[in-house]
């Protein structure tokens, strides 16, 4: 079935070597790596939001905050890196690095990320963010639903007294009772055949992942077939996501009682569901899809707003759900590629901490549009695209000049 549903997983996985695979003429890895950071975040737009956010430096400065929005990506780029080894390349690609000229110090670029703030990355990441798949972008649809996924993950900082304060720490039953670091929650809607991001939210540890989630629900639309786990279900959720117009995919417990109405040919069934009087919600009806995975005894139980079987029949929604774990993946490359090898963000201060959540989800995305373009120049999924190799790629090739506009105002 894996053709009818628009994937093209089946069989041994081939990574595209991006630098040998594109045949006659410049490799897809030199084609891409040029301009991958403006490309996606041209000037154009980093000085309009630097503008509106009042960021613009009223006198020379050696930091000026152009310059210190791609150094925050950059940083993501190149966790390993120091604040003072990245900027000294990044400021001779700008034009900045010349003979004699002296690289910041390490205060003063952290001071200059705090002017610079984490609103302007916020702002910057979310005006370029949208679902990516085109018509033959392959493993991105099912019929004609693009196959979407909302989940949330936690983030760990550095263990500072303002961090501590502004998102708090998971509790632990050893020593004080915490853990080492705090931590973030974050939720994310992606797209899953590509793995582009379209919107996400970012809280302090004790907030509620599915209130993040819920937040989330204006940027679902009609023609997505969107899939969550099943801790996202409640009847007050699933009714203000069937509002949106988008078609819904998710699994929920099996202590949830729904009512059989109507039994399908495919084996699934129609059921309503009676929330209780004091919800003040009225009772609705949708469609599950109950089934086991060979050499398990797990049920696995799903629902629907897709009523009828000859458009979604059982089988292929149950195949489509284990797609969801596609946004899993999306996180463990920003959790193993951009982050260090300790996993923790850089940032010592709660605005600095939210400027690179947003910069890392800014450069993933940045990084997906690569491999997006090299699978459908190969006719390929983009999940045959190693991310990976593609991070390494624009690592060495980001600094070179045509990289970043060749000289800053």
């Amino acid at each position: 079935n894996a053709g009818r549903l628009g994937c093209d997983r089946a069989g041994s996985l081939r990574f595209v070597d991006l630098e040998t695979d594109a045949g006659p003429g410049p490799s897809l890895a030199d084609q891409a790596a040029i301009g991958v950071l403006t490309r996606t975040f041209p000037v154009a737009l980093v000085d309009r939001v630097i503008d509106q956010y009042w960021r613009r430096e009223q006198r020379t400065r050696a930091l000026p905050a152009r310059l210190v929005f791609y150094f925050t990506l950059v940083l993501c780029l190149f966790p390993q890196e120091s604040y003072r080894s990245a900027m000294k390349i990044l400021m001779s690609v700008f034009g900045r690095g010349g003979q004699g000229y002296r690289v910041p110090t390490t205060g003063s670029i952290g001071d200059a990320r705090s002017r610079l703030g984490s609103g302007p990355m916020e702002t910057a990441v979310r005006a370029v963010m949208a679902p990516q798949a085109r018509p033959e972008t392959r493993g991105a649809w099912y019929q004609d639903w693009l196959l979407c996924a909302v989940d949330g993950t936690t983030f760990t900082v550095p263990d500072t007294d303002e961090n501590d304060r502004a998102f708090g720490r998971p509790g632990s039953g050893r020593g004080e009772g915490k853990t080492a670091y705090p931590q973030i929650q974050a939720a994310c809607l992606v797209e899953l055949g590509t793995h582009a991001v379209f919107d996400a939210r970012v809280d302090g540890y004790a907030a509620a992942e599915t209130m993040l989630i819920e937040e989330m629900f204006s940027s679902m639309r009609l023609g997505m077939l969107v899939l969550a786990d099943r801790h996202i279900y409640s009847f007050h959720r699933w009714i203000k996501a069937v509002d949106t117009g988008a078609d819904l995919l998710w699994r929920v417990t099996s202590s949830l009682i729904l009512r059989p109405v109507e039994l399908l040919a495919d084996g699934s069934y129609i059921a309503e569901v009676i929330p209780p009087k004091k919800s003040g919600l009225a009772s609705f009806r949708l469609r599950v899809v109950e089934y086991r995975l060979p050499e398990s005894d797990e049920i696995y139980r799903l629902v629907t707003t897709i009523m009828d079987p000859r458009r979604a029949p059982a089988k292929d929604l149950a195949m489509l759900y284990h797609e969801r774990w596609d946004i899993e993946g999306f996180l463990k490359q920003i959790k193993s590629v951009q982050l260090n090898s300790e996993k923790i963000f850089r940032s010592k201060s709660p605005d600095r901490v939210r400027q690179e959540f947003w910069a890392h989800l800014g450069v993933h995305y940045a990084t997906m549009r690569v491999q997006v373009d090299a699978a459908d120049h190969a006719k390929l999924d983009p999940d045959r695209i190693s991310h990976k190799n593609t991070v390494r790629i624009i690592r060495s090739r980001v600094w070179k000049p045509e990289s970043f506009p060749p000289h800053a105002r």
